[in-house]
């Protein structure tokens, strides 16, 4: 496993030298990507929305109580979060809860879900909340709420949907 060092991670290349060197401090699992715009296949269209890419064996890997390293690419820093819960699911589904490790209420910040190869779930923090999804280890993060306002936004369909209700 390759750990990362204290202090908030910068989105350029100084990310990929921390993924290679071992430490003892924390897990990275994510980083900026500009491959994962390239490819993912459907392009969304969120407000606020970056791409990234997930380190999967290291996800399938984690316990509880290791420290991990969430990069968020809108804030430009990535978070500390303990791992309160690690389950399997139905259908071998893993899911994993964690909290910021200098928060002393352990509130969850990080909800998880890896099912097969694809990375879904949500981040929260101080100044807003953030989804993530990937297909692989590539993805796109967007913030749902940043203060008190809805950024998220659904790509409109080009056809109207029928809707047809029983009698």
């Amino acid at each position: 496993m390759t750990y990362a060092g204290q202090g908030a991670l910068s989105p350029s290349s100084k990310l990929d030298e921390l993924l290679d060197e071992s430490h003892e401090n924390y897990l990275v699992i994510n980083k900026a990507s500009t491959d994962a715009r390239k490819a993912l296949i459907k392009n969304h269209q969120y407000i606020s929305q970056a791409y990234i890419e997930f380190d999967i064996r290291r996800i399938k890997t984690l316990k509880k109580q290791d420290s991990i390293a969430f990069y968020v690419p809108q804030l430009q820093r990535s978070f500390i979060v303990s791992v309160n819960e690690v389950r399997n699911e139905k259908l071998g589904n893993l899911l994993v809860l964690g909290h910021l490790l200098d928060d002393h209420q352990k509130r969850t910040v990080l909800e998880l879900k890896l099912s097969g190869l694809s990375v879904s779930g949500r981040f929260k923090t101080l100044s807003g909340e953030y989804l993530f999804r990937s297909h692989a280890q590539y993805g796109w993060i967007a913030s749902e709420y940043e203060g008190h306002r809805r950024y998220l936004k659904y790509p409109e369909s080009e056809q109207p949907l029928d809707t047809i209700a029983r009698k």
